[in-house]
């Protein structure tokens, strides 16, 4: 009888402690059916950096074989990724396209499993857990989930459901990742830009679980924060046709001045700059895909390139060129 082939699984040696110097790695992928992009950056701060952009010919599984507990803030743009425990078996996590969660990582093997044929883009944000405790507030409802984690010291997820990759956390991301700085500077500017990242997340976190609102939502009654929130589904859904203001407004049952005034206050920003908001980050992912800047304005509803590469550049601080696939 034929021996049976062996699956060997690629493993990494991880420690978020990280002594020494700054150092980061820039690489291109090309080996086992796995196609794309790697770059990471690891600081002394306790903070690991990773963007990954790939497509795999067959399914992918890595293991990360931790050796000091800590916690990874991990974002899906495009594709889908799984996590789990146990040699395998505990399943711990799964996140689709625009979707991001907080894992507890203890000292064990964590694998890290995704489908074939897929264009995977993904930034994986690894935190020491002094960094994330003294950036969150004790009264904060998931402060005692992520203390309770590291006094179990158990591979867990810390929101019982995934939360929603905003265009605000992904601007800087892609920040981290094109960071101009050198040296001393991109370990300071990387520290500052995960701090922010804590900030708005654990904001959101609040908003969407309806707790502590603020001074400017709390005089809109439950229903209309309701419409709001439906308002941003629509535009969401409908970036490439979008409605206008009236129709938008008649879709969830208001007019449009309120639905100006609601939404600005709900979410802080208008109803075109939050589709604004969107339409820049759909195109750097594009970009990020290794399409071209003329087909990236086109797809974005710019009739010339010019007018896209400037609202690009307004938007974000760089050009699209920039980018590289």
């Amino acid at each position: 009888m034929p021996a049976q082939p062996v699956h060997i699984i690629p493993s990494c040696r991880f420690d978020i402690r990280n002594p020494g110097q700054f150092r980061e790695r820039r690489r291109e992928l090309v080996e086992d059916g796995h196609t794309g992009s790697v770059f990471e950056m690891l600081s002394p701060d306790g903070i690991n950096f990773g963007y990954y952009n790939l497509r795999s010919r067959n399914a992918g599984e890595i293991v990360i074989r931790n050796t000091t507990p800590f916690f990874q803030m991990s974002y899906t743009v495009s594709g889908t990724k799984s996590y789990s425990a146990h040699g395998g078996t505990g399943k711990l996590a799964s996140l689709d396209r625009h979707q991001y969660n907080y894992l507890f990582f203890p000292e064990d093997d964590i694998h890290m499993q995704w489908p074939a044929h897929e264009q995977l883009e993904i930034f994986e944000l690894g935190v020491s857990p002094d960094l994330v405790l003294q950036a969150m507030p004790q009264e904060h409802p998931l402060y005692p989930v992520f203390s309770g984690s590291i006094e179990r010291n158990k591979p867990a997820a810390i929101s019982a459901v995934n939360l929603p990759l905003q265009s605000s956390i992904s601007t800087i991301l892609y920040d981290m990742l094109h960071c101009p700085l050198e040296g001393r500077y991109k370990q300071l500017f990387l520290k500052a830009k995960t701090i922010e990242l804590l900030a708005i997340q654990l904001a959101q976190y609040e908003q969407m679980a309806g707790v502590r609102p603020t001074e400017s939502t709390r005089s809109l009654r439950k229903e209309d924060v309701e419409r709001m929130h439906l308002a941003r589904e629509i535009i969401a859904s409908n970036i490439h046709s979008p409605c206008t203001l009236i129709d938008l407004a008649h879709q969830v049952g208001t007019n449009d001045a309120y639905l100006k005034s609601h939404f600005k206050q709900v979410f802080g920003t208008t109803v075109y700059g939050y589709l604004q908001g969107i339409k820049m980050a759909h195109a750097r992912e594009l970009l990020g895909q290794g399409k071209q800047v003329s087909e990236v304005a086109y797809l974005s509803g710019y009739k010339h390139t010019a007018h896209f590469t400037r609202a690009f550049k307004k938007y974000f601080g760089y050009a699209p060129g920039r980018i590289k696939g």
